[in-house]
């Protein structure tokens, strides 16, 4: 594998004719003007990023890379999509994160073809009404202004990971119901107030991030989620955990922190659990049986309202040389 590799500081950003060798499989420019990049017709570049480079559209000359399979343009000015990028057949991923994305339903087309799509911090306020219409596997449109989906995203079953990071949604669109086949689905930064039991259908689901929203309790339907593994949900308005957690024997990473738990149940008779975070809660009982879990290999309890005697307090300072504890 040949790589190619051009960059600037930060504080003196070159501007310059950028050549792309025609042996090269991987080329990279970071922090350079780009002013023109040429690239020969007979190249064999596979990966191309051209990041922070001031580009206000993506080259021209990149319709030339019929190689190409990841195309990084992030922390550009990039406003539109060009029409020949569907002549691309082995594009799979482009990174257009923190441009300047006026979304038209011709830029929706012009991606159709691709497998993952990043179109994170771009300002984003509503996505076009075909949007439907692409079959990408990844889409991450974190870090945008989007409250609301169109219909036609309901076409999108094909996904796996759907990424709404920091956005605007006051509620987890219907939209979403019956992507059977997603693996991770993240809601992290919204106004969300409650978690909609088609959730609980998502059977593929391995990983549900819905931390710092405002939901005040996990629905019964999140019981049949027999693949999940990771579930963050700290930062919310939660008072209480179901009894019927403790089944979850999936689940390997649980952050409840920075709620209002005044208890917890005996969350040791999940198997796989090796990680959790209750920190900033109202407990009072110290979960002990956590501490005596084989498996718990962090435990972060910080600032809750335990009252420990100076034996169980030198009980834990032993139990910390094995285990990651913080109380």
């Amino acid at each position: 594998m040949v790589i190619g590799l051009f960059t600037s500081c930060a504080t003196q950003r070159a501007k310059y004719v950028t050549y792309v060798p025609d042996s090269v499989t991987m080329f990279e420019v970071v922090r350079a003007e780009v002013q023109h990049l040429d690239i020969p017709k007979d190249n064999k570049i596979e990966v191309l990023s051209l990041t922070n480079c001031g580009l206000n559209r993506i080259p021209s000359s990149i319709k030339h890379c019929k190689n190409l399979h990841r195309l990084n343009l992030e922390g550009n000015q990039i406003k539109h999509i060009p029409r020949w990028l569907t002549s691309l057949d082995s594009l799979e991923e482009i990174n257009l994160n923190f441009n300047k994305l006026n979304l038209k339903k011709r830029d929706i087309r012009r991606l159709s073809k691709v497998e993952d799509i990043l179109l994170a911090g771009n300002g984003i306020k509503k996505l076009p009404d075909n949007v439907g219409i692409l079959r990408c596997e990844s889409l991450n449109l974190s870090k945008n202004q989007i409250s609301t989906l169109p219909k036609s995203f309901a076409h999108l079953k094909q996904a796996r990971y759907m990424i709404f990071y920091e956005n605007q949604f006051e509620s987890i669109p219907e939209e979403l119901a019956g992507f059977k086949n997603l693996k991770h689905l993240d809601f992290y930064k919204n106004k969300i107030t409650k978690i909609p039991d088609f959730i609980g259908d998502m059977d593929n689901l391995q990983q549900l991030f819905l931390s710092f929203n405002k939901i005040e309790e996990i629905p019964d339907t999140l019981r049949n989620l027999k693949r999940l593994k990771y579930f963050y949900i700290h930062h919310n308005e939660l008072h209480f955990l179901p009894e019927w957690i403790t089944e979850m024997d999936s689940i390997e990473r649980f952050g409840v922190g920075f709620n209002h738990l005044l208890d917890l149940p005996d969350l040791s008779k999940m198997n796989a659990l090796y990680e959790f975070d209750a920190e900033h809660n109202l407990l009072e009982r110290f979960p002990w049986e956590l501490v005596e879990k084989p498996e718990m290999e962090i435990l972060i309890l910080r600032d809750n309202d335990f009252v420990l005697s100076d034996e169980e307090k030198m009980r834990l300072i032993q139990i910390s040389k094995t285990m990651n504890i913080n109380y």
